[in-house]
């Protein structure tokens, strides 16, 4: 009987291997949308903090200060991402807010080399709130800041659906196995892509920021690919 159930297993593991499960679409586009979600958060520990330092008061500790308040909207988005999950749909929720998360990320760039003259009727709309103007912070500043916080709240909102759609889809008997794959395939994305930002960022020819673009557009790419799921 030990015998039996010694092979049992082994077959079982045998099926359900990641590269048995990669022969699915549905897996490889899940990974995929792991995989973008884990460029935004690249961008995040490479090259948010280096502009955030540039432009925010206090330097690193501005940078600090921000980054914190990013965990803490992550902390609000995914018992969010929760309930929408099981309202909504875990599809529909992971593809709403990876959309999001990159809409966020592209809107960094374009905070940082907007044009804030004094005369232009939009350029001073943070400065209407004092808490910002007592604090020393900058038009650029709270536009950057705002759009890191959009991005954090976005992709912690879509963590608990890519773990409702891994559940639904793990095989019985292989769950553990099944939903450790996209895990392990976003986390694979920290081999290259800090790297490849930070050649990006310095490519004198691209406007500031536009590493951060570039890993909104993954981000979004990730969570297209979850239509046809």
């Amino acid at each position: 009987n030990n015998n039996s159930n010694t092979v049992d297993v082994s077959s079982s593991s045998d099926e359900y291997s990641w590269g048995k499960l990669l022969e699915d679409r549905k897996w490889r586009r899940l990974s995929v949308c792991e995989v973008g979600a884990k460029v935004g958060f690249a961008a995040k520990i490479t090259c948010i903090p280096i502009i955030a330092t540039s432009i925010l008061p206090g330097g690193a500790i501005g940078a600090g200060a921000l980054l914190s308040a990013a965990g803490l909207s992550g902390l609000v988005g995914a018992p969010l991402g929760g309930w929408l999950t099981d309202r909504v749909g875990a599809k529909q929720t992971a593809i709403v807010s990876g959309i999001l998360s990159g809409i966020g990320l592209m809107c960094i760039p374009i905070a940082m080399n907007y044009n804030y003259h004094p005369n232009n009727n939009y350029s001073s709309i943070w400065s209407s709130f004092s808490f910002l103007q007592e604090h020393g912070i900058s038009d650029q500043g709270a536009a950057f800041s705002a759009a890191v916080l959009a991005w954090s709240l976005a992709v912690s909102m879509q963590g608990p659906a890519l773990t409702a759609i891994a559940q639904e889809l793990a095989p019985p008997g292989a769950k553990a196995t099944a939903m450790s794959l996209p895990r392990a395939s976003g986390d694979a994305v920290y081999l290259f892509a800090p790297f490849l930002l930070g050649l990006i960022a310095d490519l004198d020819s691209l406007p500031m920021a536009s590493e951060c673009a570039v890993a909104g557009i993954c981000g979004i790419i990730g969570a297209i690919a979850l239509l046809s799921l």
